[in-house]
């Protein structure tokens, strides 16, 4: 061969492909458990419930528009006579201030390898309802029929109301009925509020308490003109989300407690929910908490086998610089065995995770691929210490590797900063390197082995 140099460059870069195939398969492989993971999740909630987000309180209160006209007589058309043309429709009317106070206590429900976080508690929400004036002003010739309101709460998942709930409206005790009565927001529970006199300026304060049980996160709409939410929990690891974050928040190994505060020239709360109500967009205007788990393998291992190809371009790198400097042949075969290794090092970290800790697999599964290939290289460089010198070189690599998946934030800087100077070390070593002699020099080289045999 002309250019042996250049035919191994190229057959060390095909045993690459077959090996990046290898930790597509093995990603593909996590995905799977990962979806695994999600349907036994799904499974648990399904038969505990589901996530939770709570909608209300808010009044809901039937009207009729009475509009009176007239038209010329059918009998006799000079004669005008009157009638009246009914439209039936729902006012809907928020809270003028809403507290809620929730205290959450969770727990992890197993099913085989995987588990799900489930939440109880009790949630109290109390506030009160103005109205200054007329809540409809009738027009010219109209009159104004107002029917029997209804306090409405909207809960995604009624099976995690775990006891009736009692209503304290004015100091009046009422019972909650299932279901809200609103076709887009059908579950959930209602109160019929009677005697209420909707023609002249009214307040009515109320409160009540849900024991409530969900899955994973708890949410909340801040549905008041002012809303004031305290949330407190015994998960060390909560994640919160929403359009709006904590005003303040602690988190401790103990749990965690977190408060919102929110206004209604912020949310605009009362345009959105009527036009979620009227048929439109779901409400995305939400406050709420997430029970992560921190020890969630399937994502580690995802951003782990993301790194793998960059690493067997580093190993393989450090192989090839080896034979410039030392002159000393490595056989594609042997690059091949190498990179099955680490690619095998992904696979076993997958199914070690499985059962123990994300940390402990890793340590596991490098001190396995590092003794293997440290054994391994010893005999194919003909040295104890060389092979010993790899093996800490593919710590050093792991070690990097790991940090790399504990840095979320910075991990890109940290890769970036990881390639530059794996790129600066190869250039500063190989600097006087005659490329073009090398290839002669491996060529001649091989050909002699090849006479000596």
């Amino acid at each position: 061969m002309k250019n042996p140099l250049f035919v191994k460059m190229v057959l060390v870069f095909l045993v690459t492909v077959v090996l990046a195939t290898g930790l597509s398969q093995i990603d593909d492989l996590a995905r799977e458990r990962m979806q695994r993971r999600d349907q036994v999740v799904a499974d648990i909630a399904a038969a505990t419930a589901r996530c939770q987000t709570l909608i209300g309180p808010l009044l809901a209160i039937p009207y009729i528009r009475i509009v009176k006209t007239q038209k010329p007589s059918e009998k006799d058309e000079t004669r005008m006579v009157e009638v009246e043309k009914r439209h039936a429709d729902w006012l809907y009317l928020l809270p003028a201030e809403l507290d809620v106070q929730a205290n959450l206590n969770t727990e992890q429900i197993h099913r085989s390898l995987y588990h799900a976080v489930v939440f109880s508690g009790t949630v109290s929400l109390k506030g009160h309802f103005t109205a200054d004036g007329e809540l409809l002003k009738p027009g010219p010739n109209e009159r104004i029929e107002f029917g029997e309101p209804r306090l409405i709460v909207a809960i995604s998942d009624p099976r995690g109301i775990l006891r009736v709930p009692m209503l304290t409206w004015n100091g009046q005790r009422l019972d909650f009925l299932p279901g809200t009565g609103e076709d887009k927001l059908p579950n959930g529970i209602q109160a019929r509020l009677m005697g209420l006199d909707l023609q002249h300026g009214w307040s009515a304060e109320f409160e009540f308490a849900l024991d409530l049980r969900g899955t994973q996160s708890f949410d909340v709409a801040p549905v008041g003109d002012t809303t004031h939410i305290d949330v407190r929990g015994n998960w060390p690891h909560p994640s919160f989300h929403g359009q709006f974050l904590p005003a303040s928040r602690q988190v401790s190994d103990a749990g965690f407690s977190a408060a919102w505060s929110t206004t209604r020239l912020a949310t605009n709360m009362l345009h959105r929910l009527t036009v979620r109500l009227r048929g439109g967009q779901s409400l995305d205007t939400l406050i709420g908490v997430r029970f992560i788990d921190p020890t969630d393998s399937y994502t580690q291992t995802d951003r782990a086998i993301k790194y793998g190809l960059l690493f067997i371009g580093l190993t393989f790198a450090a192989f090839f610089l080896f034979e410039v400097l030392k002159r000393l042949a490595i056989h594609p075969f042997q690059y091949g065995l190498a990179g099955t290794a680490l690619v095998l090092f992904y696979l076993l970290l997958l199914s070690l995770s499985e059962h123990v800790g994300f940390g402990l697999a890793y340590a596991i599964a490098t001190a396995g691929c590092v003794a293997l290939l440290a054994y391994y290289l010893s005999h194919v460089l003909g040295s104890l210490g060389w092979g010993l010198g790899f093996g800490t070189l593919i710590s050093a690599v792991f070690g990097i590797l790991y940090i790399l998946i504990s840095l979320e934030d910075l991990a890109l800087l940290a890769g970036s900063v990881t390639l530059f100077g794996a790129l600066a070390l190869v250039m500063a070593l190989t600097r006087k390197v005659d490329w073009y002699q090398l290839g002669e020099a491996l060529g001649t080289r091989r050909g002699k082995g090849s006479d000596g045999e």
